[in-house]
């Protein structure tokens, strides 16, 4: 989304991989009742393992299993610029065992793609807007690249040379670089996706992009330690989690305000008493103590809204982001 949600009511990669790995067991835990239904429920992450959505994904599947003593797991299912996990949730069983942990890239490929294989707006339905992050700007301390400054006078001095990496093309700081480029005078990069933050996170570290455009919470550790370097978040103010890192909107792109989101939805046809039961359980995994301390700390702002408020999200992004998409000629055949 290009503006920042407002709710209607008041990696080293190891550092992020161990936090999944410590939120990912099935659990059978002491439960309330619940309307969702008995059965193993599937959780699919359209990116590879390790990265933010997986985060999220894995921290509300374990807690929403402790509340109802249902066995949960998380299915990675990366590819396609998330069109794959995202295609096998529109075509699952409406039964509520099915359920898809889904980025801003839900709304963008609607635009990027034009013979998707389902429709983000009329293939699901809208249970939780869990989360909002900005996208963060990073490189790697061997990179000579120690600013924003640095950054845009390497870029302008090898126009179409510099290597920044990005979790998918056509991803929520694909847009973002795009947006960021245009507005500092046409600066030309060198894009190359992945199949997730994870693996591009990865080959940052080791040197082999120069930069990378990826939602903040899937570095944050990395940062903090010092083995890649934040430039700026695209957010108009600084993260509480990383506040020595400058946000673009102060002054060097005035205005800009791009964050992304994440939530939850469930196929098409699923019956309205089981996204209200998916919505207040994972609303509840949220607000939790253990999973609200695990998510924050990483840099998500917790949302938690509704069905209502997701779906108009959704349907207005799917607007908005067609704009950035055409304007930025990223569009596949």
């Amino acid at each position: 989304m290009l503006e920042r949600y407002d709710p209607v009511q008041p990696d080293r990669r190891t550092a992020i991989v161990a936090i999944a790995a410590a939120i990912a067991a099935p659990a059978i835990l002491q439960a309330r009742e619940s309307t969702i239904p008995n059965g193993t429920i599937r959780f699919v992450v359209p990116f590879a393992a390790g990265g933010s959505v997986d985060v999220l994904g894995r921290a509300v599947a374990k807690a929403v299993g402790e509340q109802t003593s249902r066995q949960t797991v998380v299915e990675n299912v990366p590819g396609g610029s998330t069109n794959l996990g995202s295609e096998r949730v529109a075509k699952a069983a409406p039964d509520g065992l099915t359920v898809l942990v889904a980025s801003d890239s839900l709304a963008i490929n609607k635009s990027l793609f034009p013979r998707l294989g389902f429709d983000p707006v009329t293939s699901f339905e809208p249970v939780t807007l869990a989360i909002t992050a900005p996208q963060i700007l990073a490189t790697h301390p061997r990179s000579g690249i120690d600013s924003l400054a640095d950054y845009v006078e390497a870029v302008r001095a090898r126009p179409g040379e510099v290597k920044v990496g990005l979790p998918g093309h056509g991803v929520i700081g694909h847009l973002a670089s795009e947006i960021v480029n245009h507005s500092l005078g046409g600066l030309r990069v060198n894009h190359i996706p992945y199949n997730g933050g994870a693996p591009a996170s990865r080959d940052l570290l080791g040197g082999h992009l120069d930069a990378l455009y990826i939602t903040l919470p899937a570095i944050t550790s990395q940062v903090r330690e010092g083995t890649l370097k934040g430039l700026a978040v695209t957010s108009a103010a600084r993260s509480k989690v990383l506040p020595d890192v400058p946000a673009l909107g102060e002054r060097v792109v005035p205005g800009l305000d791009i964050v992304s989101w994440q939530g939850f939805l469930l196929p098409a046809g699923s019956p309205r008493g089981l996204v209200e039961g998916f919505n207040a359980e994972i609303a509840a995994a949220l607000r939790s103590p253990s999973v609200a301390s695990t998510l924050e700390g990483l840099g998500f702002d917790i949302v938690a809204d509704g069905p209502e408020a997701f779906g108009k999200l959704i349907r207005k992004d799917v607007e908005s982001f067609a704009a950035v998409v055409r304007n930025a000629g990223l569009a596949r055949s």
